[in-house]
């Protein structure tokens, strides 16, 4: 920033330095000029007619005019109304034209005589007596020492000072450059010897420009090693849940391999079969809670149709189970239910719920009906989707624990704990709830409670789409 100051400064010098050239020259040229008019008129006074002669009485006062530049040479020529030389020099830098052009008003010209710069005046005077009538013109030069010294003095001297100023404001901005950075640089000292995995916070600033700055960072700070902390316990569950479910592959493989040759035994094929119908289920649930979390975190909401969504995931869920004993069951309106919204989030949500419902809502009584049943009420800003089953439910003093991952309560333990998990932070990424209740059906309940944002995520909605 200083070095683009100090550059954009070296140009105004740049251009105030012409200004100042111009002015001191014309300011000189002025000075002198004025001499060289005062003298060229007394010298025009000291000349009369006298019968049919001319005489030049050169006054003593125009010498001492000039006298004001000691060290300049004076030079001048006095033509008379016919342009013959009066007195002076014969062989002055001046033509015709600009005698002529002196008739109206004394003309100047800075021309090289004798290698030397001389200014030159020309001025006249109009003779009318009857025995000579015409044009007096006088001539007179001055070399340009003092003026050329005027003129370097008052540069020089404008210079120095814009110069000094200059240097001043440099000065002064380095140090308000200092001060107003100062925060920024006491905020990267806190932050470099700091690594990004370490929870420490920045210490509270007086400094009230950085101190907004500082609580972003400490919430960013906070946020980021929530997110870490819980993508290590996901990492960890799902390692050890992984590792557990291939073990049990593994030994059944064992087991069926250690039996007689051209021996098949159908119990471990089927043990070997549902091992694996597990594992391909827990790497399912894993992938779409790791999809709910990333989505998420993006919120890239858009329109949807809730109602004509839980038909399809119903449909798809008829077509899944045909082979079992669940009816399901759909009690919902006929018209669009319209929100804004993630329709993957939701749907792997419902899926997981309904699978939850076919896995654990099952009854081993006979002559009983294993129903599912899904409904959807509108409020005012929401809707709500309910799930019944009617199997044993979950005791409510377990109900908190069976939305955490891997948790599984009830009498029926199978399962990878993670279908309640997803869609509770399905829920939380549309800032809505899941609660767990008693169904009519004699089972559990899953409410799942959407707001209706269809004014408060237009933001994202559009961002998304830039």
């Amino acid at each position: 920033m200083l070095t683009r100051t100090a550059l954009l400064m070296c140009a105004v010098l740049a251009i105030l330095s012409v200004g100042v050239w111009h002015y001191a020259n014309t300011s000189a040229d002025y000075s002198y000029d004025r001499l060289l008019s005062s003298a060229s008129v007394s010298m025009l006074d000291g000349i009369s007619v006298s019968g049919e002669q001319i005489n030049i009485d050169l006054p003593y006062s125009a010498f001492e005019i000039l006298q004001l530049a000691p060290d300049d040479k004076v030079f001048y020529g006095i033509y008379g109304p016919k342009g013959r030389l009066l007195s002076g020099y014969n062989d002055l830098p001046v033509s015709n034209d600009d005698i002529v052009s002196a008739t109206q008003q004394p003309y100047y010209s800075l021309r090289h005589y004798r290698q030397q710069k001389v200014r030159f005046i020309v001025r006249s005077k109009r003779l009318s007596e009857r025995s000579v009538a015409g044009d007096v013109t006088i001539v007179l030069g001055q070399t340009t020492q003092a003026r050329d010294s005027q003129m370097r003095d008052t540069l020089y001297t404008a210079l120095t000072t814009l110069m000094a100023v200059m240097a001043i404001a440099l000065l002064v901005m380095w140090i308000a450059i200092n001060r107003a950075l100062a925060p920024l640089n006491w905020l990267s000292d806190q932050l470099q010897p700091d690594s990004a995995m370490q929870d420490n916070s920045l210490p509270d600033t007086r400094i009230l420009e950085v101190a907004p700055l500082t609580h972003a960072i400490n919430n960013y700070r906070h946020q980021w090693l929530d997110a870490l902390g819980s993508m290590r316990d996901f990492i960890a569950d799902a390692s050890h849940q992984i590792r557990t479910a291939q073990a049990t592959t593994k030994a059944q493989l064992e087991i069926a391999l250690s039996a007689k040759a051209n021996t098949i035994d159908k119990a471990s094929v089927e043990a070997i079969y549902q091992d694996h119908t597990k594992l391909t289920r827990l790497t399912n649930q894993l992938l779409a809670h790791a999809t709910v979390l990333h989505r998420g975190d993006r919120k890239a909401f858009f329109a949807i149709d809730l109602n004509q969504m839980l038909k399809e995931v119903i449909t798809h869920a008829v077509r899944d189970y045909a082979h079992t004993d669940v009816e399901f069951e759909y009690l919902g309106p006929e018209h669009p239910l319209s929100m804004y919204g993630d329709e993957i989030v939701l749907k792997e949500a419902l899926r997981n719920i309904i699978d939850n419902a076919v896995i654990h809502g099952q009854s081993d009584q006979p002559d009983h009906l294993n129903l599912i049943r899904i409904s959807i009420k509108q409020g005012d800003h929401s809707y709500e989707i309910c799930i019944e089953d009617s199997g044993f439910g979950i005791p409510e003093h377990a109900r908190a624990q069976a939305l955490e991952r891997f948790a599984k309560v009830g009498p029926n333990q199978h399962g990878s704990g993670l279908g309640l998990a997803i869609a509770h932070s399905a829920a939380l990424t549309h800032e809505g709830q899941l609660t767990l209740g008693t169904s009519s059906l004699g089972g559990l309940q899953v409410s799942l409670r959407l707001p209706n944002q269809s004014e408060s995520v237009t933001h994202y909605v559009e961002q998304d789409h830039v």
